[in-house]
Parts: C-alpha cells; structure tokens; sequence
C-alpha cells in the first residue's frame, strides 16, 4: 500500500502506515496495520510471525501517553507485515504510533497518504535518529515514494536523496501538529561534517618511477595491489594516495556509499563524493573489519579503497573472510533471525615489511625460512592480487617532485572512460572486473605472438591460471594507459613485471623524462 487506509468492518476500524526496515543491500517496506476493536483493553504489537513485540509495543504505548494523549479503552492491535525474513528494528516505531493515533482519530490519515515513516520512539514520546535513515529514504526513494517522515536528527541526511518531500519531526506531538496544521516543524542546524585530508602523489619523488606507475594502473583498471617495503621507504604514503587517483563518485554511488557510513554511526553533512578510504588497524577485530551489528571496514569502502597496513599481522581468521567481497562484492552477515548483506565492492590494498623483523633491511634478511611463513599469512587473499610492488631503496636517487595527483588522475580518468566503452555491452566498468574467459573470445583474444610472455610463464608453473587471467586485465590497463587500442607484446610484458613484482617501466606522462 501507498499510504494509510481506513477502513471499517462489523463496528472495527482499522489503517495502514507505509515503513521500511533496514536489511543490508535491500531495504524492505513494511506495512504496519493498526485495528481497533470492541473488546476490553490493551495494546498488542506482532511481527509476521505472529510473535509479540513487547519492546515496540512498550516503546509506542509509553510514547503515545508521555506525549499528553489517551488512549483508547478498547482493543489495539497492531501487526507489522514486511515480506520475507525480518528483524524487528525501532525504524518502524513512528509507524506504529502513527498507525495507532489514526485509528483512534487523533491524527488525521490524509497527510500521511503516499508517505513513508521512519523513526524511534522514546519513551518520552520523542523521536529518536535511526542511524540507517539515508538508506531507508533512498529505498523509499527507489520504490516511488516521494514523501517521507524522519527524525529532526536525520533530516539534513534524508535531504542527500534527490527528489525527496522530506518532513522532520522531533517528537510524536510535532508528528501530530504537522498532520493537523500541514506546517512543517523547524529543521534543527546542520552538524559539521570533517573533511578527509588524503595524501598527495607530489610527496613522491619522480625518481621513484616504478611505485609511481605501479600505483597508477591500478586506479586506471581497479586492480588490486600489494606494497612491500624496506624500512624508511614510503610504502604506505604510496597506498593512502590511491584514493586521490579515482574519479569521483556518480549520484546513485554517492547516495549509497554515504547511506552507508550514516549507518555507521557517522555524522554526516554532505554526499561523500569521493571514493572512500578504509584503513583499519591490524588489532582491529573481526566486527570491525568485516562487520557486525553495523557495516564493517570492508563496506565502508564501498567504491573505494580498504588499506591493511602490515597486512600479515591481522588476526588469521580476517584475511580469509576477505574472500566473499574481493570475489562477490558483498559480506554476509549470519544473525540470530537471519542473513544481513552489505555491499562491499572495493579496491584491496596490502602494505607489508621486507620480513618480520621490524629492523631487518635488504643488505641484512631474516632467514629464508622465516620470510616464506612471514608472507604466508596472507594467505588465499595473495591469490586475488593483481600487481605486487616492491619499495626496496630506502632513499630513492633524486628528489625531484614527481606529478601531483591531480595530474595523474587525469589519465586515469580518460584511461577509464575508454574501458567503460569498451565494456559497455557486457556490463562491465573496469578492466579487473571482466572474466578470462571474454578476453580468449573474438573481438577481445590478443595474438600468440602478443601473449607469448605469459605463456611461457604459465607453462614454467611461474604463475597460475588466475596470474594468467589478471596480466591480461593489466594488459589492457596499460594499453588504455599508454592510448594504444590493444595490448601490444611491451604492455603484455609490463603487465607480467607489474604482477610479479618486477620492475616495470612506464611510457605515459611527464615523469618518463627523470
């Protein structure tokens, strides 16, 4: 239904209020009914499986009568109707309260026809912030709704979502005023929001030809990429400096990636335009990183990048649960009353030591053995890397300032349009995402003579079929790169020194001259 309804039947009245319930990727709207009858007494809340929910039924009671209203001495009884699996959650709270208020004629039904409500309720009878608002609206949004209820605290964020009517009560009274009068209650102040000050690529030195260009294919193609440094090497300045390097955020992305860092528990004051970056630490636990009551690291880098400095020393059980987004682009979380899926499309960074040894250096190694088990922590995770960098001079000869990330970027954007082009008949938008098997198959298969390099490495066992399969992705990255309609054998070759962690030289901008 769009909105509420009354209707009667044999002495009964009854309506229905439009809501949406968190879940993930997916929203669901709910229907929340609320039916008086002649029977004594008492308000009764149940989900669609028939359960009662005393929290929801407490919360709306106490709300409806510390607001200054009565209550009806006749039966209530409210049922929330979502399709599918549900969770019970306070973002249909208001809807229950305003379900409740209509059928007992204390609010008209009219205001609220075509609306969506969303908002918890206090016992006070105030309207509490739902951290998922910006989801829910847009949601609402999706689904054709045009007008929508929230708290006074999320306001400024349902405003984010385009073409939205957006009403903003700070209590069930103001609810009630606004359906009455049809004036709209103040919005409180904006909340300031911080901006993110992300490294500049300019901190690099030209001389450091290899890193620089190691870092720009990836944000060219959305390649994946590992940064192994020798002590007193950038290492981990090179990898926060990919975000600085993508193109900004389209709407539709923009409005979904903000939704979720609201859900977070995040203050936000604007759309995040720019492609996010996530840096847990490596003491950060399994919630933190992959996610738990709320989204995670991994999906607060949606459409950005997830960097893991000392990628080797997080907990064993994390790197492995990397495996779902890095291959899916979603996390799914197992809950009491069901899964929760979040999107979790995103660059992966790795940074790591030369070894474990915190003072070892390349003239002086930790044992061979010790080294092996130091970079086998990273596990099945190392297989979905694209491009390995080694960062092994610790003071890089010359310090002539390299090209700012303003530049650079500037390739990187033509170099993506062209791959969209090419990919927009198959539904893709980056050249990391296209399958092995669209590039063996005409007009896309390169020549024999072209992919001989890495040929010969896959029948030394050098590298795998997955190591095929991503040189020739990093191929057609560095033939966007360098303006040229294919891979060539030289773009081939420097795709397999990229993968491998060779050094690889670059033919693009203006850093080939130092």
């Amino acid at each position: 239904m769009d909105g509420p309804h009354r209707y009667g039947v044999g002495g009964m009245s009854a309506v229905t209020v439009v809501s949406f319930l968190p879940n993930g990727i997916a929203d669901r709207l709910v229907d929340v009914q609320a039916s008086i009858s002649g029977a004594h007494g008492g308000l009764a809340v149940t989900g669609p499986d028939g359960r009662l929910q005393h929290e929801m039924r407490d919360r709306a009671y106490a709300g409806i009568r510390n607001s200054g209203l009565s209550f009806p001495h006749r039966r209530v009884s409210v049922a929330i109707n979502p399709p599918g699996p549900w969770q019970p959650h306070s973002s249909v709270d208001l809807a229950v309260a305003a379900a409740i208020l209509i059928a007992c004629d204390q609010m008209p039904a009219a205001p609220l026809q075509g609306a969506v409500v969303i908002g918890e309720v206090g016992l006070d009878g105030a309207v509490r912030p739902v951290p998922e608002t910006l989801s829910l609206v847009a949601s609402a949004a999706e689904s054709g709704h045009r007008t929508v209820v929230v708290p006074a605290g999320n306001a400024h964020a349902a405003m984010l979502v385009p073409g939205m009517q957006v009403i903003a009560v700070s209590s069930v009274r103001e609810l009630i005023d606004w359906a009455i009068t049809g004036e709209r209650p103040p919005l409180p102040p904006a909340a300031a929001g911080e901006a993110e000050v992300l490294p500049d690529l300019v901190q690099l030195p030209a001389a450091m030809q290899t890193a620089r260009f190691g870092l720009e294919v990836p944000a060219a193609g959305g390649h994946h990429l590992t940064v192994t440094a020798a002590p007193g090497t950038p290492g981990l300045v090179l990898a926060q400096c990919l975000p600085s390097l993508l193109p900004d955020l389209d709407e539709q992305a923009a409005v979904q990636v903000t939704a979720l860092h609201a859900a977070a528990g995040q203050t936000i004051a604007e759309l995040i335009r720019r492609p996010p970056l996530q840096q847990p630490h490596h003491s950060s636990s399994m919630a933190a990183v992959i996610g738990g009551r709320r989204p995670g690291a991994v999906t607060l880098a949606h459409r950005g990048v997830l960097l893991l400095a000392d990628a080797p020393e997080f907990d064993s059980r994390i790197l492995p649960c990397l495996r779902q987004p890095l291959d899916l682009g979603i996390v799914q979380l197992a809950r009491a009353r069901g899964i929760v899926t979040y999107p979790a499309t995103f660059q992966l960074v790795l940074t790591a030591r030369m070894c474990p040894c915190t003072t070892a250096h390349p003239g002086d190694p930790c044992p061979a053995g010790k080294r092996r088990a130091y970079r086998n922590r990273l596990g099945a995770v190392a297989d979905r890397i694209d491009i390995a960098l080694s960062l092994d001079d610790a003071a890089p000869a010359g310090t002539t300032p390299g090209e700012s990330s303003t530049t650079v970027a500037a390739r990187v954007t033509a170099a993506r349009a062209v791959a969209v082009d090419r990919w927009a008949a198959d539904g893709y938008q980056a050249n990391a995402d296209i399958p092995i098997t669209r590039l063996q198959h005409h007009p896309f298969r390169l020549p024999r003579p072209v992919t001989g390099p890495v040929t010969r490495l896959l029948d030394t066992g050098e590298i795998g079929i997955r190591g095929y399969g991503r040189i020739l992705r990093l191929a057609w990255t560095v033939s966007d790169l360098r303006g040229i309609d294919r891979p060539d054998q030289d773009a081939v070759t420097t795709a397999a020194d990229l993968h491998l962690g060779r050094r690889a030289h670059r033919t693009t901008g203006s850093d080939q001259a130092c």
